[in-house]
């Protein structure tokens, strides 16, 4: 079967450095009762969305974080479906690019989530090499995405995580040799580079290092705060936001204040580099 009427309802233009703000769905498997019903769910969802929107953000990122523990490499069908239809509703209101991560791994399950539903992009978290996680060992699919991105037709970009947080490799791939896997001999759109865990920023030396090696900017996947966006801007061809524009922890809604500050300083930063290249 060809799918060749599903097109992103906006294409996701990495050439813009854009700055992607995260949707942290709340957990789709706790007991729903009358604090947590799927109407619930869909409200705060939304709001967030429509929040990154209001304060400037390039695209959005809808991830299920709050269903731990994860499974390696499918949800199952209930949780899918539950999912899909919030994403559906959310590229609906907005009007930005929206991108989807289904952890720990399910990249195939979110191409045809995101295709499907006219999202714009998805995040792969482990889409080269192998390696230890918390859910055991987990290999690459880039194979088995690449197979239903072909079948479908599909005009959805692939970000892919290299040294992915959370995780250590089996293999000694360096991160420029992780990055040149993902990108020439894999064919991910682009990469993203992060700290160790959630929230945390990759050494600025390492990221550094990395550009001078490869002459590649990732993008940013974890880490980025109002304090440090001039010393890692440099270094960088977006980034992905999360934990610092929270009102306070990740189970909170983001705040308002802290995303429209840390989008006022991007564009500042943006409209300096784009003025030193003139």
């Amino acid at each position: 079967m060809v799918f060749s009427l599903f097109f992103p309802k906006i294409p996701l233009d990495l050439s813009i450095k854009p700055l992607i703000g995260m949707i942290h769905l709340p957990s789709l498997i706790q007991p729903l009762d009358m604090s947590h019903t799927l109407e619930y769910i869909f409200e705060i969802s939304m709001q967030d969305a429509i929040t990154l929107e209001k304060a400037g953000f390039d695209a959005l990122l809808i991830e299920n974080y709050h269903d731990m523990p994860y499974p390696k490499y499918r949800l199952d069908d209930i949780k899918f479906l539950l999912m899909s239809t919030f994403v559906k509703k959310i590229v609906e209101k907005v009007n930005i690019p929206c991108g989807i991560n289904i952890l720990r791994n399910a990249c195939v399950q979110a191409l045809i989530m995101a295709t499907i539903n006219q999202g714009s992009f998805i995040r792969c978290n482990i889409y080269e090499g192998a390696y230890v996680t918390d859910q055991g060992i987990i290999e690459s699919v880039a194979d088995e995405v690449h197979q239903k991105f072909k079948e479908m037709r599909s005009k959805v970009k692939i970000l892919a995580d290299i040294h992915v947080k959370h995780a250590t490799s089996l293999g000694d791939f360096s991160l420029e040799e992780a990055a040149t896997n993902a990108l020439s001999r894999e064919g991910a759109d682009a990469i993203i580079v992060s700290g160790r865990t959630t929230g945390e920023l990759i050494e600025i030396a390492k990221l550094k290092n990395f550009m001078e090696i490869t002459r590649i900017k990732p993008i940013l996947g974890s880490g980025l705060t109002i304090s440090n966006l001039p010393d890692v801007f440099p270094y960088i061809s977006g980034a992905i936001v999360g934990s610092s524009i929270k009102i306070t922890d990740l189970s909170s809604p983001i705040d308002i204040k802290k995303a429209e500050i840390l989008v006022r300083n991007w564009k500042t930063e943006k409209k300096s580099e784009e003025g030193s290249k003139r």
